[in-house]
């Protein structure tokens, strides 16, 4: 009977076994709060490029790099699916696979007080297709070529002590003797890579009267592809 012969793979619950399993660094919950994003400076948005004239929209270096990272809240990560044709010959049908197709992503910033980020990508928008002259600009020249999206998880990095921008904060923890030698920094586990990125949707921010609250801006993508690549 296919229950009798096939009962030895079917494993036993065990508390204990899952606490150690757990435990090992590779083996704990990956935590959705450790993340790290960063944007190629597309071509259009260079010095010298177009009605560009300095580096305020060069997203490697100064304060846009700064905004587009740490006031990112939340980042939707790209899906696949795999499109399928069906096949019925005599029965029941099966499918087979003919390709894959990527959903869209968004991203969510916190905005300043100056208004760069929002700034940045309505730059980017109207530079790709200007509504003064209706014209589009070449594909090559507004996309993106590039968007990291880096996890991080806590502990199993380098040790602490060896990054001088931490010891500072190794200090104001009060953490001394072993623990001081013992702390590590996060540890890059995981990265997406999106190919010729661009915003094709700059969200709506609403202003009201009532109780204050942060304002954040959301903005949604295309791409062509991603690659995802594990430590």
């Amino acid at each position: 009977m296919p229950l009798e012969s096939n009962k030895e793979k079917a494993r036993y619950s065990s508390l204990q076994e899952f606490m150690s399993f757990t435990r090992e660094s590779d083996n704990a919950p990956s935590q959705s709060n450790l993340f790290s994003v960063h944007f190629s400076t597309p071509p259009i948005l260079q010095p010298g490029a177009g009605n560009v004239n300095s580096k305020l929209f060069q997203t490697e270096v100064g304060d846009l790099s700064l905004l587009l990272d740490y006031y990112a809240k939340n980042v939707n990560l790209p899906s696949k699916q795999i499109t399928t044709g069906q096949v019925v010959n005599v029965g029941s049908g099966y499918k087979f696979a003919t390709g894959t197709s990527f959903s869209q992503i968004s991203m969510t910033f916190q905005m300043p007080r100056s208004q760069l980020t929002r700034n940045f990508f309505e730059k980017w928008t109207t530079l790709m297709t200007s509504d003064a002259n209706q014209y589009t600009e070449f594909y090559n020249n507004y996309c993106c070529p590039r968007l990291f999206v880096y996890k991080w998880e806590r502990g199993g990095g380098d040790y602490a002590y060896t990054d001088p921008k931490l010891l500072r904060a190794i200090r104001d923890a009060s953490i001394g003797g072993s623990q001081f030698l013992l702390a590590k920094k996060h540890k890059l586990t995981a990265v997406w890579e999106l190919q010729n990125v661009f915003p094709y949707n700059i969200g709506s921010v609403q202003l009201d009267n009532g109780q204050n609250k942060l304002m954040d801006l959301n903005v949604q993508f295309y791409y062509e592809c991603y690659r995802f690549y594990p430590e």
